[in-house]
């Protein structure tokens, strides 16, 4: 309770200031060292040789400060950054080496994002999608043989080819992410698959790692196998939309609760699509990738946890820089 007291009076140096971005990474900056030092004290001194002029919670800061302002590019991100915020940053390392720690904080970007995630307003009813992570146009895909992201990582992950019909894409080839919001659409976690995978095999997984009462879904996780064990050994009752022709129905205050509230979801992956860039791959490895789409997710939770300590509406990030 006092770590996210702390937190909060960060935060709070935004009330009433105009939010620069150099006011709001200076904020950022202070959020992300505290989290880092709570959760890994006294990690760079533990490490041989001298420790390194810019800390590894800024150089976190910095990842997820690109990915929060729309930065898709690394080259120009890391330009910007260079120019506008030298006095936040001073010692900020070279490009490359910029890029390597980052990736070698990408676990320690998780854990952080998992402990932000605590201080966001509990629920009881979530909601599950998936979205489409193509790697390349499909025109483009016999290009792609020499990718490495063809070659399953240490997870088994692999690009393949995939449908989706919901967002105009049709077939295409990479990955599909799955996302988990509350009832009101704030991020809490996500996993990535091969494109071909069911959505229905991927949340199993997905929901172990957190407490999950009722997760509403959409006609994509409807299998009756499937509830019954995530009842029994997640304790989640899962509700997918029902298709038309099924004999047993929601009641129907029910069912336009259910579209009401999926369209959360919707509007949430759509904003990670435009602002956070979430649905476009920008990395050349699977390492890279983790990394981007982890510092993706953390942006956007950080920012929803600096508008719920500002009174401003959770979801509403993309002005948060010019309030």
């Amino acid at each position: 309770m006092d770590l996210q007291y702390t937190l909060q009076r960060f935060a709070l140096q935004l009330k009433n200031q105009p939010c620069t971005l150099k006011r709001v990474a200076r904020v950022f900056q202070k959020i992300m060292r505290t989290l880092y030092d709570t959760h890994f004290p006294n990690a760079e001194a533990r490490r041989p040789g001298r420790n390194p002029d810019c800390q590894d919670a800024d150089i976190l800061r910095v990842g997820w400060l690109l990915e929060y302002i729309g930065e898709d590019s690394e080259n120009s991100g890391y330009r910007r950054i260079k120019a506008e915020l030298k006095s936040v940053f001073p010692s900020l390392p070279e490009r490359s080496r910029f890029n390597c720690r980052r990736r070698n904080l990408s676990t320690a970007s998780e854990v952080i994002r998992r402990a932000l995630t605590d201080y966001l307003p509990k629920t009881d009813v979530f909601i599950v999608d998936s979205f489409p992570i193509p790697i390349c146009d499909f025109k483009r895909v016999s290009n792609a043989s020499k990718s490495d992201f063809k070659w399953a990582d240490s997870t088994g992950t692999l690009t393949t080819y995939g449908h989706c019909t919901t967002k105009n894409l049709g077939t295409f080839f990479g990955f599909r992410g799955t996302l988990i919001t509350t009832a009101i659409g704030v991020p809490v976690d996500f996993a990535i698959a091969s494109a071909n995978i069911d959505d229905r095999d991927v949340l199993p997984y997905l929901l172990e790692r957190g407490e999950y009462p009722i997760l509403l879904g959409d006609k994509g996780y409807i299998s009756q196998q499937l509830q019954a064990d995530l009842v029994a050994t997640e304790g989640t009752v899962l509700l997918p939309t029902l298709r038309s022709n099924q004999k047993q129905q929601y009641p129907e205050r029910f069912r336009k609760l259910q579209v009401r509230m999926r369209r959360r979801i919707e509007m949430t992956i759509g904003q990670l699509t435009d602002q956070f860039h979430v649905s476009r791959v920008r990395a050349l490895k699977h390492l890279g990738l983790r990394t981007r789409i982890s510092n993706k997710f953390g942006s956007c939770v950080l920012g929803v946890f600096v508008n719920q300590c500002l009174g401003r509406p959770l979801m509403k990030l993309k002005d948060l820089v010019l309030a």
